[in-house]
């Protein structure tokens, strides 16, 4: 990779994706501390302490594993390259020759791509801002969601790729 022009790393960051972990994280945990440590059952059918202390556990493994996931997009003279970590090992490269068209926008993300993430189609973290790609192939267009859209508008201007 040449000497990036656009770099923007993105991560869920949503409010409601952190209360809503953070919340049922706090339950598992409060549930394990009033089970294990002071002995009262948790629940009207509650898990043995071993149980409860593996599902605490693996839960705060996945919401950790979750809210690591990132988006990392970078522009240079050689094309848009992506990386969604911990999914894709090595970058993702876009070439200008590869790119027929591309332009700044907003879309939706639940009515266009089915939300957030590694969709058909899209690549986002939060927001309504991206790249669209379109192929020279052919191939499907391609969204790469931002939330920096001007910084990356006046890159690709003076790439002139707009």
């Amino acid at each position: 990779m040449d000497n990036p022009l656009f770099i923007e790393k993105q991560y869920f960051r949503q409010w409601w994706i952190w209360t809503l972990l953070l919340g049922l994280n706090g339950v598992t945990v409060f549930g394990a501390i009033s089970q294990v440590v002071f002995g009262h059952t948790f629940g009207d059918k509650p898990m043995s302490n071993i149980g409860i202390i593996i599902f605490t556990i693996v839960f705060a493994v996945f919401m950790i594993f979750f809210l690591s996931q990132n988006l990392t997009t970078k522009i240079d003279e050689k094309g848009v390259y992506i990386k969604f970590f911990p999914y894709h090992k090595k970058w993702r490269l876009y070439t200008w020759e590869q790119i027929a068209n591309c332009e700044i926008k907003k879309y939706k993300p639940l009515s266009d791509y089915g939300g957030w993430g590694i969709r058909q189609g899209a690549y986002s973290m939060s927001g309504n801002n991206g790249l669209l790609l379109q192929f020279k192939s052919g191939k499907p267009s391609l969204m790469i969601g931002t939330r920096k859209p001007e910084e990356m508008r006046v890159v690709l201007e003076k790439l002139n790729k707009l």
